[in-house]
């Protein structure tokens, strides 16, 4: 049976952009299909800077409906509408004032993948969040769902001037280049650790089943020296 596969980048136009996500995309569509969904043949969808909430959620309730296991990969970020402050992933036309219209509420998310086993489904994310956001999440985990496995991380507001790179995800995309999609857990590892090089750190990391981000431990992946197809060439541990 088939798989199916959701690339989704999203983020604002202009300033209110805090990651170039629609950016891993070409390094996403560059992997075998197959690759991306773990399955012998799988459709690809891609969703590059959306602009309707409501055309991801279609999207998104197609994918989750069809048969066989679903991988869905997505890079954004994550506002809170102002009435009722609830998690959002912004798409091209929001801005702080039009979270609540303009963005799609991660708990559509959620429910849409609610129904699903989390045997079958794996939500793979780059989030970066706002400063509001942040604060929110320190008290209030990020729920995707105790059905859905989700690994990835939610990155703290950058402390640079311009959009922040998609590290996590590229790092994603480019072990899974190698032609082999190893379990989801080792793959999550060896891109954290990837990450790790190039400065991200301080995240809120899925890992695994029930879907609530939260600190990492130190990583037990990559430690030594020596370079593998999965862990860069270094001579220190990963510094968290």
């Amino acid at each position: 049976m088939p798989g199916t596969v959701l690339l989704l980048a999203a983020s604002p136009l202009g300033r209110g952009r805090l990651v170039d996500a629609a950016g891993v995309l070409p390094v996403l569509a560059a992997v075998a299909p197959a690759v991306l969904s773990g399955t012998d043949t799988a459709n690809v969808v891609e969703l590059a800077d959306p602009l309707e909430p409501q055309a991801v959620l279609t999207r998104l309730r197609a994918a989750a409906a069809a048969p066989g296991p679903l991988t869905v990969y997505l890079t954004g970020q994550l506002h809170l509408d102002r009435r009722q402050r609830r998690p959002h992933l912004a798409l091209a036309r929001t801005t702080p004032a039009t979270v609540r219209y303009t963005a799609l509420p991660w708990a559509w998310i959620r429910e849409e993948l609610r129904l699903r086993s989390a045997a079958d489904t794996a939500l793979v994310v780059d989030l970066h969040a706002d400063a509001e956001t942040w604060r929110y999440l320190a008290g209030q985990p990020l729920d995707s769902g105790r059905t859905t496995a989700v690994y990835g991380r939610v990155a703290p507001p950058a402390r640079g001037r311009g959009p922040a790179e998609p590290v996590y995800m590229k790092a994603v995309a480019t072990l899974l280049r190698s032609g082999h999609r190893p379990p989801l857990g080792e793959l999550h590892q060896h891109a954290l650790a990837r990450a790790a090089e190039q400065g991200a750190g301080g995240d809120l990391v899925f890992s695994g089943p029930g879907g609530f981000a939260q600190r990492p431990a130190p990583s037990p992946w990559c430690p030594g020296p020596h370079p593998s197809p999965w862990c860069p060439a270094r001579t220190r541990r990963t510094p968290w």
